[in-house]
């Protein structure tokens, strides 16, 4: 059953290419694909041939999407979505604490900062993959939580005596 794509041009666009699996096929196969040669290049675990590794690389992707299906290509939409807002938080975090006057280089050096980017790489890959779906929490409350939590970390990196 094809659906009706209407409105502006590019909402056409991504219509027309969900239609033709674009999302959920081509896109998720050339991920995989991309990392699984880069990873056998970089490993050389197949030895230095690139088309070997090409091969095997190929075979691979098509057996992960072929089990992964749709699954797989909604995990992948979600987790890159998710990540895109993660990412402009960070940017204006960073464009905060540049304008109050903070060294950005710095923050890396505290073990607590490291932990808690991982800790949000963690919940970012969780919350993608449906681990919220058990606690039925809307996605505009996961924004919102979102939102205060940056906003306590600027003015935490504001206030903080040096």
């Amino acid at each position: 059953m094809a659906i009706a794509c209407s409105g502006d041009p590019f909402s056409v666009l991504v219509c027309n290419l969900q239609q033709m699996g674009f999302f959920g096929f081509l896109l998720p196969w050339v991920f995989m694909f991309a990392v699984v040669f880069g990873l056998l290049l970089k490993t050389k675990v197949l030895g230095d041939d690139k088309r070997i590794a090409a091969v095997v690389a190929l075979v691979v992707a098509f057996f992960v999407i072929g089990y992964g299906g749709p699954f797989l290509s909604n995990m992948l939409v979600n987790l890159f979505g998710i990540a895109a807002i993660v990412l402009a938080g960070i940017l204006v975090t960073v464009l905060f604490v540049g304008m109050a006057g903070g060294d950005i280089t710095k923050i890396f050096e505290n073990k607590l900062a490291v932990g808690l980017v991982i800790g949000i790489g963690i919940v970012v890959f969780a919350i993608a993959a449906g681990a919220l779906g058990a606690f039925s929490v809307s996605s505009d409350a996961i924004a919102v939580i979102f939102i205060i939590i940056i906003m306590a970390v600027v003015a935490y990196m504001i206030v903080r005596k040096e």
